[in-house]
């Protein structure tokens, strides 16, 4: 069930750029660099637009796939291709309200559950929250981690109590918890 609401999530991300698109007479990756990329000096990220874009190697536990064609379609719901550098640019302008100001990501800021086997993870305001503090971190650090993490081992998250931006790629699809397992252990190392 859990993939059925990732994939309405997506859907509306999606749905979201094709709006955009049709807003402003843009093509999405246009609207990317022009009012993130550029002005965040992301000059290492774009969104591929076709399959003979370069799609970085992506592996399911010791074998490499390649889904260039996938990651293309992904567009507004995370098709980006990236480096560590950039997206730490990303997150800090993202975290610090210079791409979407403080007051309006306190008031989406509505977590929800999501499933059992996706404890402790809650999802709000197109984000992911993962209080820290409790059974699944053995109550050895408190606050939450805040950002998300996507199918290709990709993840980006702001640890607000220490003020600490953690932001990496597993290239593995095996195991889709792995970076957030990882992250919640880096920040339980650092509080």
């Amino acid at each position: 069930m859990w993939w059925f609401s990732e994939l309405a999530n997506d859907i509306n991300f999606d749905l979201l750029g094709l709006i955009l698109e049709n807003v402003t007479g843009l093509r999405l990756e246009e609207i990317y660099r022009r009012f993130i990329f550029e002005p965040l000096g992301m000059n290492n990220t774009y969104l591929p637009v076709s399959e003979d874009d370069f799609i970085p190697h992506l592996y399911n536990g010791a074998e490499k796939v390649e889904y260039p064609l996938f990651i293309a379609s992904l567009r507004a719901s995370g098709g980006c291709v990236s480096t560590a550098r950039d997206l730490m640019s990303f997150s800090k302008a993202f975290w610090g309200g210079k791409l979407v100001s403080t007051a309006i990501l306190e008031q989406l800021a509505d977590y929800k559950k999501l499933g059992l086997g996706m404890s402790p993870i809650q999802y709000g305001g197109g984000y992911m929250r993962i209080p820290l503090g409790g059974l699944g971190t053995s109550f050895l650090t408190s606050g939450a981690l805040l950002g998300h993490s996507g199918t290709t081992g990709s993840f980006m998250f702001y640890y607000p109590q220490q003020d600490l931006h953690f932001v990496g790629d597993l290239s593995q699809f095996a195991d889709p918890g792995a970076p957030i397992r990882f992250v919640m252990q880096l920040a339980m190392v650092t509080g």
